[in-house]
């Protein structure tokens, strides 16, 4: 009968001793590379959210800006907002707003784009403005009274 040697014993723990490592490397960097993964698109997830809240809230201050400074004669057309608006929800992503004509009706448009994430979020209303009280018939914003401004429609993107 033949019995084991310790040396060829020795030989064997080693390569099972490699194998083993090797098999740890593998694991971990497969890990590293799903975190990183996760870690991306809850970045850029997070950076459409705040686009998103940007936008929303500049489109918002772009029908209260209307509301608020141009009650009694229309505004000019186009008409850009300052760029730090009081409603800005978050300062790394401020919207753009601007207000146009189209066919009789104002477009309140905001774009906001976070540094940080690259996300982009564009929201439109379209604002209707109707003369009311001390009119004479004419356009709005002649002739006296109060102009009211009526969200029709709005877009997201």
């Amino acid at each position: 009968m033949h019995t084991p040697s310790a040396r060829r014993d020795r030989g064997f723990i080693l390569v099972a001793l490699i194998f083993l490592v090797l098999v740890g490397v593998v694991l971990l960097a497969a890990m590293a590379f799903l975190y990183g993964t996760a870690t991306g698109a809850e970045g850029t997830q997070n950076g459409g959210g705040q686009a998103f809240t940007a936008a929303e809230s500049g489109d918002q201050y772009g029908v209260y800006y209307l509301e608020t400074n141009y009650w009694k004669t229309l505004p000019p057309a186009p008409l850009t907002l300052p760029a730090q608006t009081p409603s800005v929800p978050d300062p790394e992503c401020p919207p753009v707003v601007t207000v146009t004509t189209a066919g009789g009706d104002y477009l309140v448009t905001s774009v906001a784009t976070c540094a940080g994430s690259g996300a982009q979020w564009t929201v439109v209303r379209t604002v209707t403005a109707s003369q009311t009280g001390g009119g004479r018939g004419g356009p709005p914003g002649r002739g006296g009274g109060v102009i009211t401004y009526t969200v029709t429609n709005w877009t997201e993107q």
